[in-house]
C-alpha cells in the first residue's frame, strides 16, 4: 500500500514554487508600503543616509541648487535642478538694484508647481541639496531658498537641508546619476508670507536698543563687520550701528555639515548673550545682500527654536545707501 505521505509528495513539490513565489511577491509589497520610523521624523536637516531610505516612502521632492553643470556631471536620483542665483527662481533684483529680493510670490508658486510640489492637499515636503565651498556661499543657498520658501507660504516644517549638501552623499557612496527626471506637473496656491522680513524703517526704528532685548546680527565676516574690508555692493565701510558681528560662516564644519544645536547655541550667546531667549526680545539679522542673513535666519528659527527673529533682506547694501555706517 502506498502511504499517504508518498501520496502527498508530488503535489506538495507541485506547490513549492507557488509559495515560494507568493512569498517574494509578499516581501516585495512590504519592502514597498512599510515606511520606517525614521522617515516619520522630518527635521530642518536630514543625513544622506536619510533621504536615500525615506524618499520612496514620502511625498518629497529633492531640490538641487548647484549649478546646472554640476547637475549635469551628477546628481542624487530623481533630483530636479533649479540652481540658486541671484537672478533665478529663488531671487532677483529689487528696486534700487538690490540684490538677492524676494521675487513675486506668483513666479515662485508656479514654479514650484513645476517640480511637482503641491500645496495644501497633498502637502509635500522637499529637501534642498547644495554645493560645498569656501567661502560658504554655496552652503547658504539652502537656507536662502528654505526662507524663500517660507515667504511662498511652504510652512517651515515641510522644508529640510540635506547636512553636508551633495558632496556628503557622494562620499557616502550613494546612489548617483546623470538622468534627468521628468516632473510631474502639480498644483500649488499659498498666501505670500512677508511677516519675517523688516525693511530699513524698521531696522532704524530698533538699532541700539540691546537693552531693551532687541540685537541686530551681523552676518558677514568679521573683518568686514570691522570695516577693515569693504564688499563691492555696499557704498561704506563698517557696520550697522549696534549690530554684533556672528560670521555665518562658521555655521558649518570644514565639510560643509551644520554644527551641532549645542555649538550654534553658544555662538549665539558668545555674541548677544542672555539678554535674548526663544520667548523674549527680538532678533533681527542681516548681511550684505541678503545670503549669510538667511543661514541665521534658518539656524534661528529652525535649529534653535527662536520664533522672535526677523530678517532685513536689504542689508547692508541698502542700509548704507541712506545712513552712516559704525566702524
Amino acid at each position: 500500500m502506498i502511504g499517504r505521505a508518498a501520496l502527498l509528495a508530488p503535489i506538495l513539490a507541485g506547490l513549492a514554487p507557488t509559495v515560494a513565489g507568493a512569498a517574494v511577491n509578499a516581501q516585495a509589497l512590504t519592502e514597498r508600503t512599510f515606511m520606517p520610523l525614521a522617515c516619520l521624523l522630518f527635521g530642518p536637516t536630514v543625513s544622506p543616509w536619510w533621504l536615500n531610505m525615506c524618499k520612496p516612502h514620502l511625498d518629497l521632492v529633492v531640490i538641487d541648487l548647484r549649478s546646472a553643470a554640476e547637475y549635469a556631471e551628477s546628481h542624487i536620483p530623481g533630483s530636479v535642478s533649479l540652481p540658486f542665483e541671484p537672478i533665478s527662481a529663488w531671487s532677483q533684483m529689487g528696486p534700487g538694484d538690490l540684490l538677492l529680493e524676494m521675487p513675486p510670490s506668483a513666479d515662485v508658486f508656479a514654479t514650484l508647481g513645476s517640480v511637482g510640489v503641491s500645496n495644501p492637499n497633498p502637502a509635500t515636503k522637499i529637501v534642498l541639496v547644495n554645493g560645498v565651498g569656501n567661502p560658504a556661499f554655496p552652503q547658504a543657498a539652502s537656507p536662502r531658498v528654505a526662507t524663500t520658501l517660507k515667504y511662498a507660504g511652504i510652512s517651515e516644517g515641510r522644508v529640510s537641508v540635506l547636512d553636508g549638501g551633495f558632496p556628503a552623499w557622494a562620499s557616502e557612496g550613494l546612489p548617483t546619476t546623470t538622468v534627468v527626471p521628468t516632473p510631474v506637473p502639480r498644483t500649488y496656491t499659498a498666501t505670500e508670507d512677508r511677516s519675517f522680513l523688516v525693511n530699513i524703517s524698521y531696522v532704524a526704528a530698533n538699532i541700539n536698543k540691546k537693552h531693551q532685548g532687541i540685537f541686530l546680527i551681523d552676518g558677514r565676516d568679521k573683518e568686514v563687520y570691522d570695516g577693515l574690508v569693504m564688499e563691492e555692493w555696499a557704498t561704506k565701510p563698517g557696520h550697522i550701528p549696534s549690530a554684533v558681528s556672528l560670521p555665518a560662516k562658521n555655521i558649518w564644519n570644514p565639510d560643509g555639515s551644520w554644527k551641532s544645536p549645542l555649538q550654534l547655541l553658544g555662538m549665539l550667546r558668545g555674541a548677544v548673550g542672555y539678554n535674548v531667549s526663544r520667548s523674549y526680545g527680538q532678533i533681527i539679522v542681516y548681511c550684505g545682500v541678503g545670503g549669510y542673513a538667511s543661514s541665521w535666519y534658518f539656524t534661528l528659527t529652525r535649529i534653535l527654536g527662536f520664533d522672535n527673529v526677523k530678517m532685513y533682506d536689504g542689508s547692508a547694501q541698502e542700509w548704507s545707501r541712506y545712513y552712516d555706517m559704525e566702524m
